[in-house]
């Protein structure tokens, strides 16, 4: 009896099988636009045209849909492929799977689409969590007028159960998550507002779509169930861009419906593809062969991103007073860190306790303990991913540029998930379109710093951000105790 291999093999293994005619350990690249047909719509492996379809975008497709899906313990004929039931579509970015999935809400129940206001096509609402990327925002509140959509941005933390049901209207098609939120970093409730949708009609229920950016595969699967619990969304969506890519050259977004979703409301995948054919948000074959290149390695990676993170986090919060407001999650001073144990993927979970993680988790004291030792680094927390928010405490506009400036590893760009340090002020540059009201509601400062922790060296990165503080606050040099 065969089972499917873990996450790490799997990643390496699917969509990547050995090619049968040339035995190349590397699967062809295919980029031809159309197809030879033996008739009229007699197709010999299934592809027309290659907007519509092509063989190396679904090797990515099922490789993606393995790794969102698919536990290791399922048990399938062929433990190369997926049998989990689940189905990933790609697009030519993340902001086309965004606009797809929007779009989806507004169209009409004849074409597979959610409806709309009243099945016909045109309206529908989404209700979206209220701190989410800026492109996101950009395309749900300005780009998608023109199809009637009405969008609420909810503050789902502090809701409680009974503003979120009271949130949820009769012509609620999608609840819009992100795991965690751009550029705050905040857990939504997502185990209670998964029950919530879950205790309502399932023929008619929202769906849920969790933007898992932030995280990938490799820490979060919100499309597995576990506990017997049904799955915490219906759909992911990632921009493929960071993590997966990992490497800042690749430009590409995915959505994955849940096995669950796709047996009980066939017509979602049915409407998603009609409109990733139609929309023409095709990814270029050649970045897919890329992507599947880098997926390969996005264990390994994430592993070292997030005990970067998790080091460099505590540092901030602990060795210098020239920050506030620090951000990760799986710090065990966050506030969202009760959160983290019960999201965390299996997978992550095994790879953290051959590294001697414990989970639950328990407090315990690093006093007396190397701080550059492993053992150390277990008593700050948990590895959650790669990205960190802070705030140059009392830093100017002005300042918080220069601190960006001065760094000598990590660069400032907007984007994040690569092997090199990203930092960007969010203010500035990813969500200056914001009105100020919304910045500053969510306290969107312009100090605030978002730092996509790569995998340099740990003990480079601190020195250079030391450096790079002092000169943009001009207060002296910090020392280990967190004193100037």
């Amino acid at each position: 009896m065969s089972r499917h291999d873990h996450f790490s093999t799997r990643a390496i293994h699917i969509g990547s099988e050995p090619d049968p005619s040339t035995g190349a350990v590397v699967p062809s690249l295919s980029v031809a636009t159309t197809y030879k047909q033996n008739g009229i719509n007699k197709l010999l492996g299934g592809y027309d045209y290659s907007r519509s379809g092509n063989p190396t975008r679904t090797d990515l497709e099922s490789l993606l849909t393995s790794l969102e899906t698919c536990p290791s313990q399922t048990i399938a004929n062929d433990a190369r492929h997926d049998a989990s039931g689940g189905e990933s579509l790609v697009f030519a970015s993340g902001s086309a799977a965004t606009a797809a999935v929007a779009h989806w809400v507004t169209l009409s129940e004849k074409e597979c689409g959610a409806g709309g206001r009243d099945g016909n096509g045109h309206g529908g609402h989404i209700l979206a969590v209220n701190d989410v990327y800026g492109g996101t925002a950009r395309y749900l509140a300005r780009a998608s007028r023109p199809t009637g959509l009405d969008v609420t941005f909810f503050n789902m933390e502090k809701a409680g159960e009974k503003g979120i049901r009271e949130a949820i209207r009769p012509d609620t098609k999608l609840i819009w998550l992100e795991l965690p939120t751009n550029p705050l970093l905040l857990v939504p409730p997502v185990r209670l507002i998964s029950n919530i949708v879950h205790s309502l009609p399932s023929d008619t229920r929202p769906l849920i779509l969790i933007d898992s950016t932030f995280l990938s595969p490799y820490y979060f699967t919100p499309l597995i169930p576990s506990n017997g619990d049904p799955p915490l969304a219906d759909i992911t969506m990632s921009s493929l861009s960071k993590y997966s890519s990992g490497h800042s050259d690749i430009i590409l977004g995915s959505l994955t419906i849940s096995p669950l979703t796709n047996k009980v409301r066939p017509n979602v995948l049915k409407g998603l593809r009609f409109l990733q054919n139609s929309m023409g948000a095709s990814p270029s074959p050649r970045d897919c062969h890329l992507m599947i290149r880098s997926i390969k390695t996005l264990s390994v990676r994430m592993i070292r991103h997030g005990i970067n993170a998790l080091r460099l986090s505590h540092w901030l919060s602990t060795k210098t007073k020239l920050v506030e407001r620090v951000r990760y999650p799986g710090l065990e001073s966050d506030e969202a860190f009760g959160y983290v144990q019960d999201l965390i993927s299996k997978n992550a979970k095994k790879e953290l306790q051959f590294l001697g993680w414990k989970f639950p988790f328990a407090p315990k004291s690093y006093e007396g303990l190397e701080e550059d030792s492993l053992e150390y680094t277990r008593t700050l927390g948990i590895p959650f991913g790669g990205m960190i928010t802070f705030a140059i405490k009392g830093a100017t506009a002005e300042q918080a540029e220069k601190f960006c400036t001065e760094l000598r590893i990590p660069i400032l760009a907007e984007s994040l998930g690569g092997v090199e340090s990203l930092v960007e002020v969010p203010y500035g540059m990813t969500h200056a379109h914001l009105p100020q009201d919304t910045l500053k509601e969510l306290n969107i400062t312009p100090n605030l710093i978002r730092f996509s922790v790569g995998i340099e060296d740990y003990d480079d990165l601190v020195e250079d951000i030391e450096q790079a503080l002092e000169v943009a606050v001009g207060k002296g040099k910090v020392n280990g105790n967190g004193h100037v």
